[in-house]
């Protein structure tokens, strides 16, 4: 039996334990969050990077196929037909990490929307693959081989 002043006990946290909670929380998250908004960032330019490598390597592939000549606009052609967007897999160039669309490429002009990649100087004999970033073109500059 109970006695009649035996207190009861409560299941349950009081409101201070609560809002300690609760601050702790928001602490954690001020940390977290930018971290992770800027490792976010630098994701996108780190795909925006393998983009360009893909570019370049369909770059090469379009001189292997072409007796040593790299395409000078989006227009050229190997001699079996095939444009630089047909070198790249899928035949299609690589998904823009900012748009989730195909990336835009610019001929003989530097990028300038996030993501895009360009080719300047884009000559039969030599080319520059540059990529823009988040806010500005990237240090990456990726060149035809020794010239």
């Amino acid at each position: 039996m109970r006695p009649e002043h035996a207190q009861e006990r409560r299941n349950g946290f009081t409101l201070v334990e609560l809002a300690v909670v609760m601050v702790v929380i928001a602490v954690l998250a001020a940390i977290a969050i930018p971290n992770f908004i800027r490792v976010k960032h630098r994701a996108k330019e780190a795909s925006v990077k393998a983009n360009m490598h893909t570019i370049q390597v369909a770059f090469e592939d379009f001189a292997v196929k072409s007796g040593g000549v790299y395409p000078d606009d989006e227009t050229s052609v190997t001699p079996s037909g095939e444009t630089i967007k047909d070198m790249c897999p899928g035949g299609q160039y690589p998904i823009n990490p900012f748009t989730e669309e195909p990336t835009a490429m610019v001929w003989d002009a530097d990028p300038s929307n996030q993501g895009q990649i360009g080719a300047n100087p884009a000559q039969p004999d030599r080319y520059v693959i540059k990529g823009f970033g988040r806010s500005d073109l990237l240090a990456l500059q990726l060149t035809s081989g020794g010239r």
